[in-house]
């Protein structure tokens, strides 16, 4: 190897540690600061608090989230029909740029223990303070991992914490609780493990992406790796949802 390749590899490598330090040690802590904020406001008007957690990286907006922002405003419309006051919370867990993405691959690839372990701490502070309202944490793939690891954390607090874990990965273990709702289709080859096809989709991707980014139809690498059946449509779940609410409400 090469003197300039072993100097590239070094910086790379420096810069991954780096950004691992940055994510552990200055943006956890910080961010989550900043979602307690939201969640007191929140708690200031309304009884049950909808914690939305994108999945992919955990960057999306609620309002770009196309997959999951029906899931979140119709179980809040179920929510409200039941006599409660209703506000949705984001919980970004990263931040929307490279440095950020590196810096989240280590809780990524360990089902988030730290990134977790603060955001449930930060949950049940807010609990304390609000005796009297409820929270409603909902998680579509990454972020029904992140969630599950969360309620984990967060099990004295069952009569008053519920999840609703939408499409999570075959390597996630959901938690059995029946303040827990895990929802998960045979035709979801990400859910179900389905190793051939997954491969298939992993070696394709990258060239599927740089075809349409070269052919003008801009997409991101996140579009072009999206598994087949890791859709969920609402009419598909709303039973099931519509069940779990009249149940914990």
């Amino acid at each position: 190897m090469g003197k300039k390749a072993k100097i590239i590899i070094f910086v790379i490598i420096v810069l991954v540690i780096l950004s691992f330090i940055w994510f552990d040690f200055f943006f956890l802590e910080k961010n989550a600061n900043l979602f307690k904020q939201e969640l007191l406001k929140a708690g200031e008007v309304d009884d049950v608090i909808i914690v939305f957690n994108p999945g992919g990286w955990g960057v999306v907006s609620l309002d770009k989230a196309v997959d999951f922002n029906q899931i979140i405003n119709n179980t809040e419309s179920l929510v409200e029909k039941r006599n409660y006051k209703v506000s949705v919370v984001p919980y970004y867990r990263t931040r929307d740029d490279l440095w950020g993405k590196i810096g989240s691959i280590k809780e990524l690839m360990l089902n988030f223990p730290s990134s977790s372990r603060v955001f449930s701490n930060k949950i049940e502070e807010f609990l304390k303070e609000n005796p009297n309202d409820k929270i409603i944490m909902a998680g579509l793939s990454n972020g029904a991992i992140f969630v599950d690891s969360a309620m984990i954390r967060l099990r004295d607090y069952k009569d008053r914490v519920i999840a609703i874990e939408v499409g999570s990965p075959f390597w996630s273990k959901n938690v059995a609780e029946d303040n827990v709702l895990s929802l998960k289709k045979d035709q979801d080859i990400l859910s179900k493990g389905n190793i051939i096809p997954l491969l298939e989709k992993l070696a394709s991707a990258p060239f599927y992406w740089a075809w349409s980014n070269l052919t003008g139809h801009q997409i991101s690498f996140t579009e072009a790796l999206h598994v087949s059946g890791h859709d969920y449509l609402w009419t598909e779940i709303e039973p099931s949802v519509s069940d779990f609410i009249i149940q914990r409400f």
